[in-house]
């Protein structure tokens, strides 16, 4: 369906932007109508009675076990699948025509918006008004798609900001509330939640901008409940979330692309965001001076990315904190665009959306002229192909000017850096970036889940050739030695008596927890702590590491230019940036703690918290109290201290035992959430019998040797997964 037959969530327009209507009060008030009636059916008869669609990445699928990515179809409207939702959005109260007055109005540049509000009630306890769907970029269609993003315009007309606005084609993605939205090249819109009447004359409120995952293959922003974050926080805060382009259209890796300049676009979209929070949250009441950026999996992977850009940028970052959840800089890969990997995934997108024979300078002007679903379709056809080795299409890649990337041709917006959004977001291997202190030193808090494989292994491997397989393919340049290695720190469990991954579900390979422990280290945990281990080591003046002597380059492969190794010494410095790094426990599908299984935890969403249906979960709600305090205070502090002002359990920031070997060992200090806590597993997959135990909330606990071994390992042979390809 091309972008054309689809009816945008919002209806706008003025003289100065002619694609979207000006609402009358008649037109507002029978939209408002519809809208209520649709949101008061779900509230009444709840989400399990919408349309589910499919996500590889869906906090639902998790629940329920069900992680298999499935092929876009024609549909272009999506629902939350989440039956143990709250769905406190579906209570929006949107103004009558009446009572238009009295509804949460704000003025920007670009319109008067007119919003709703959230009724306090047992999963809010203070209410909410919430601004959704405004529009923060042009539409991405026609002749505008395979572009940089372009500001929206002023406007001196009033809209409606009641419903949520098109998600972004290929998203594919569960909203935390259940309701439907409607995919469409309009999509980069966001939502903003503030507290009923909390804006203070004294002074302005913290903010929090939420950055979904995905995989950079699909998500939304309304993935987690920002209303019920804002809610239950004791302190005022505002929090805003988004979309950006996802998939082939956000993210389409190749030599053809690089020489266009038009390399990594969902991370451009999301720094045009940043600026527009930057520029107009204190509108809202908020603070421009105090905005946090969270993201979860490649949320986490993309501010880990802006971390090493806004270091360089001409203008100062639009963010003084940062929360990374289960994402790092350098998790996974991140390759030049003329891999190998990425060459071949761009032809069989090629093929997949009919345009093979097409000569190279008109691959993108056709590619603009297709309809969006064709484009959607044929990315999802190669994410399905590869979604299995974890070989994952459509990903940030280096785009530098050594990449090809037209740096000279910086197109976009005005204002940054010399009046345009830049070609290069990613100018350097990541890892490159920690090592030469390219960085920004801000507070951040990060961290890990303890089973972040469980969702991206192959379940059904039973051999120790299945396990060599998964990371040979993974990684093609391991060495025979390098694989030994690897077995040995994680035992074979089939014939080694003593490995710890011999249990195993009914059901799944004997390899699973194995290849969940090595895979969790190398694509998120050893990340998270690589984030840790530069920020907190960092010197003050260099922001180069100052804990002894750092490998720089791996001592076990060559690097990319040559060098096999090369050590350096940092003299020590103050002013380190403070990080805290958390590991989150409370086990649920497959009796494991998985990847993303800490997102409606943190959000204190009570459709998981406190469900109508499978009993109390007492734990749950201790652990909620705890992560949820944790990261408000964060965003609050403006030095970013997650304690409370009085605490029986604190968070003491990490120091890396992560050096180079010898130079003494720091204090790992980690924060685990939820340990001992089954309350969310599925009866079918019950790690332990007897009744439900709700663990405990919070305690500190320092890294093992083991742990650090581990990442030793992967940080040593990490040239193999960054910078390869050029």
């Amino acid at each position: 369906m091309s972008s054309q037959d689809t009816v945008p969530a919002d209806f706008m327009g003025s003289k100065s932007r002619p694609r979207r209507f000006l609402l009358s009060t008649a037109l507002l008030s029978a939209i408002t109508v519809v809208a209520l009636v649709a949101w008061l059916y779900v509230f009444r008869h709840g989400p399990q009675n919408s349309p589910s669609p499919s996500s590889a990445f869906t906090l639902s699928d998790l629940e329920k076990g069900n992680v298999t990515a499935k092929p876009d179809t024609d549909a272009t409207a999506t629902a939350g699948s989440n039956s143990n939702s709250s769905l406190p959005a579906t209570a929006l109260m949107p103004a009558s025509e009446p009572a238009v007055s009295s509804a949460p109005v704000v003025k920007l540049r670009q319109g008067t918006y007119i919003g709703a509000t959230i009724p306090s009630s047992d999963s809010y306890p203070k209410a909410i008004e919430a601004f959704r769907g405004i529009p923060f970029a042009e539409t991405t269609a026609g002749e505008s798609r395979f572009r940089l993003p372009v500001p929206i315009g002023p406007s001196d007309g009033t809209f409606e900001a009641v419903a949520l606005g098109q998600s972004c084609p290929g998203s594919n993605a569960t909203n935390a509330t259940g309701e439907v939205t409607i995919e469409g090249e309009d999509c980069l819109n966001l939502n903003v939640y503030r507290p009923r009447g909390a804006r203070p004359a004294d002074r302005r409120l913290p903010v929090v901008v939420y950055v979904h995952g995905g995989g950079f293959n699909g998500g939304v922003g309304t993935e987690r409940n920002m209303a019920s974050f804002v809610s239950w926080a004791k302190e005022p805060i505002i929090a805003v979330n988004f979309n950006y382009r996802v998939g082939a259209l956000g993210f389409l890796p190749s030599a053809v692309t690089a020489r266009e300049g038009l390399l990594n676009l969902g991370l451009k979209d999301q720094q045009l965001l940043f600026a527009w929070v930057r520029d107009n949250v204190a509108a809202f009441g908020g603070d421009a001076d105090n905005i946090t950026l969270m993201g979860l999996s490649a949320g986490a992977h993309s501010i880990g990315h802006h971390l090493m850009y806004y270091s360089r940028s001409s203008t100062p970052a639009p963010f003084a904190k940062a929360i990374l959840e289960s994402g790092a800089t350098t998790a996974r890969s991140v390759l030049y665009p003329t891999h190998p990997r990425h060459l071949k995934q761009f032809r069989e997108f090629l093929i997949a959306a009919g345009i093979a024979g097409v000569p190279e300078q008109d691959v993108f002007p056709t590619l603009r002229k297709l309809p969006v679903g064709t484009i959607t379709r044929a990315s999802r056809a190669i994410w399905d192909r590869y979604n299995a080795t974890v070989c994952w299409p459509f990903q940030p890649v280096i785009d530098g000017p050594n990449s090809l990337s037209n740096s000279s041709h910086a197109i976009g917006r005005p204002g940054d850096d010399g009046g345009a959004i830049p070609a290069s977001v990613i100018p350097d291997l990541p890892v490159e970036s920690w090592r030469e202190g390219n960085h920004l030193r801000i507070p951040v808090l990060t961290g890990f889940n303890t089973n972040e494989g469980t969702m991206f292994v192959p379940q059904h491997a039973g051999s120790n050739e299945d396990f060599r397989k998964f990371f040979t393919t993974l990684i093609p340049g391991l060495r025979t030695q390098d694989l030994e290695a690897l077995e040995a720190l994680y035992p074979d469990p089939v014939t080694n008596p003593s490995s710890p991954y011999k249990t195993v579900l009914k059901g799944m390979g004997r390899q699973w927890a194995r290849l969940d422990a090595a895979y969790s280290h190398f694509a998120y945990i050893c990340p998270v702590l690589q984030t840790a281990h530069f920020l907190s080591t960092a010197d003050d003046a260099t922001g180069r590491p100052s804990s002894s002597t750092v490998f720089s380059k791996s001592s076990h492969h060559p690097s990319p230019d040559g060098g096999v190794t090369e050590e350096r010494s940092a003299s020590p410095g103050a002013g380190r940036a403070p990080v805290y790094v958390y590991r989150y426990a409370a086990t649920g599908t497959w009796g494991t703690a998985n990847h993303g299984d800490e997102a409606p935890v943190v959000a204190h969403d009570m459709g998981v918290v406190a469900p109508r249906r499978g009993g109390p979960r007492p734990g749950i709600r201790n652990i909620a109290d705890a992560m949820h305090g944790a990261w408000v205070n964060f965003i609050v502090s403006r030095d970013g201290d997650p304690n409370p002002t009085t605490t029986t359990v604190r968070w003491a920031p990490f120091e890396s035992p992560l050096a180079a070997p010898g130079s003494g060992p720091g204090q790992s200090h980690v924060m685990v959430f939820g340990e001992g806590n089954d309350e969310r597993e599925p009866p079918e997959f019950r790690s332990r019998p007897g009744p439900r135990r709700p663990g405990t909330a919070a305690r500190p606990e320092t890294l093992s040797a083991a742990e650090v071994e581990r990442c030793r390992f992967w940080w040593e042979r990490i040239e193999l997964s960054e910078g390869v390809g050029r």
